[in-house]
């Protein structure tokens, strides 16, 4: 079980935004994808989660290719995202932005909902459990019955996240979660990514706080142009001049 990327190329007329980048992620594992702005890591999310078709490249999940599988039908074999720019209905509660995430998994159709019949209670009830354990682990209870434009941009990443794990996903690609988050929420974060992996969920990571990497990553892969850099454990990564150069620049020398 794994999602393999095999020498992805993506392009947007005459510009290539990623050349031949491949990558393995297992269940389980946490791999952050790094780089300075327009290095290509969102194209690189996009092309797995099916929003770019590749040029070139294969893409399959748990040995099954999906490369032209809709987003819709990615989603329903186990594949979870959150956004750079998170999107969300600006009237929805919290609440309803997390119960959203369940829609992918839910198997009562609409006349059971509309007619309340057990079934569907008992999916809703169901659900409902698990959104308030989910708003209980990011700390975001408070919040459940405030509008998304009421909160602070911290708070609604963090929500973007609880609607991302609500249906239970194989893999979740979470693109700079960390973006706008004070310490406190970072560490929260921090916690309920680690908690995802122990629970067999491969994690892909987008993320420039590198902190927050070489505490959870086991390997990175850094991207330059849209193609690959480097890529190793954090520690030997950390230690590279070619990262220092490009990712730190000359605060890193």
């Amino acid at each position: 079980m794994t999602i393999r990327v095999n020498d992805i190329t993506v392009r947007f007329g005459g510009v290539t935004a990623v050349k031949d980048v491949s990558l393995e992620l297992k269940p389980g594992q946490i791999i952050a994808v790094i780089g300075p702005n327009g290095s290509g890591k969102s194209t690189l999310f996009n092309a797995i989660t099916g929003m770019v078709r590749p040029a070139a490249g294969t893409i399959s999940v748990d040995d099954a290719r999906i490369d032209t599988l809709p987003a819709y039908g990615r989603i329903a074999i186990g594949l979870a995202r959150t956004f750079q720019t998170p999107r969300f209905d600006p009237k929805v509660t919290v609440d309803e932005a997390v119960m959203c995430g369940f829609y992918p998994v839910h198997k009562t159709g609409i006349l059971n909902a509309m007619l309340r019949l057990p079934q569907a209670v008992s999916e809703e009830a169901k659900f409902r459990a698990r959104c308030t354990a989910i708003l209980d682990d990011l700390r975001l209870s408070d919040f459940r019955s405030l509008t998304m434009n009421e909160l602070p941009m911290g708070r609604v990443r963090l929500v973007e996240v609880a609607r991302a794990v609500a249906n239970g996903p194989k893999y979740i690609l979470l693109d700079e979660p960390a973006a706008g988050l004070e310490r406190e929420e970072q560490r929260m974060l921090s916690k309920e990514i680690r908690k995802l992996a122990d629970r067999g969920v491969g994690v892909l990571l987008v993320e420039h706080n590198f902190g927050l990497v070489r505490e959870l990553a086991e390997n990175v892969i850094v991207l330059k142009d849209g193609a690959k850099l480097l890529e190793g454990e954090p520690e030997t990564i950390a230690k590279d001049r070619a990262f220092i150069d490009v990712y730190l620049g000359s605060a890193g020398r």
